[in-house]
């Protein structure tokens, strides 16, 4: 199975731009001190089996996501959460351009006035060196991955994600994925409501630890039997 590579309009970064991205990078690793541990929720979704996306309160059309779309999706007054996305935006484009992820970037356009108001990406491979880094899991041929879902705060609360992420999820079945799935902050309901609703079952907890402000990772994933209560996840230590 290939979903492709597709990137949107000709997209290429010049020096300014992969100086900015370093400079992110090291920002980040600084952030992250000495130790810091996460632990994700692990959704999927069998897209054998029917399921009806749920509609949003606005009509919407997917596209392919174009370089114009970023200070639309990202503005200034959402801060620091925007910035971060764009960041992660930058790195994602660069590696796809450098061929060592296998992803595609959707953006979701509110046809009232046809301005961007999601973005949602889905992968279906990347190098070891991507995901031993990001702590992503082993995808098998008939698994693709739902990540980076964003909502600028102007559309949230309109029911986009759990939209956007079916549609894009029923474009992947027609690729030949059999298994759709996320992985999402514990903390991260809304995300996690909007995972249950686009028809993500609760599947996995990661487990991802840091050391040396980033620079040795651990991550573990153990199974999730039967269906939990999210709010039983903010206990976990």
């Amino acid at each position: 199975m290939r979903i492709g590579s597709g990137q949107g309009a000709d997209f290429r970064m010049d020096r300014n731009e992969r100086l900015d991205g370093l400079g992110a990078k090291v920002t980040r690793r600084l952030q992250e001190g000495p130790y810091g541990k996460r632990v994700l929720i692990g959704l999927r979704r069998d897209l054998a089996v029917p399921f009806s996306t749920p509609t949003p309160k606005i009509p919407i059309s997917l596209r392919e996501f174009r370089v114009e779309d970023l200070a639309v999706l990202f503005p200034a007054a959402d801060g620091i959460a925007a910035e971060r996305e764009r960041t992660d935006i930058m790195w994602r484009l660069r590696s796809v351009e450098d061929g060592i992820l296998r992803s595609r970037c959707f953006v979701a356009i509110d046809e009232t006035s046809d301005r961007p108001c999601h973005i949602q990406w889905i992968t279906d491979g990347y190098s070891d060196a991507i995901r031993i880094t990001a702590a992503l899991p082993e995808l098998s041929h008939d698994e693709a991955l739902l990540e980076n879902a964003y909502t600028p705060s102007a559309y949230r609360g309109l029911g986009l994600m759990p939209a956007v992420t079916g549609r894009i999820a029923e474009r992947a079945a027609e690729n030949g994925v059999r298994f759709a799935v996320a992985f999402i902050d514990r903390r991260n309901f809304a995300s996690l409501r909007g995972g249950q609703r686009a028809g993500l079952l609760p599947w996995q907890i990661q487990t991802q630890r840091q050391y040396g402000f980033g620079l040795i990772r651990r991550v573990s994933f153990e199974p999730i039997h039967g269906t939990p209560n999210f709010s039983y996840h903010t206990q976990c230590n």
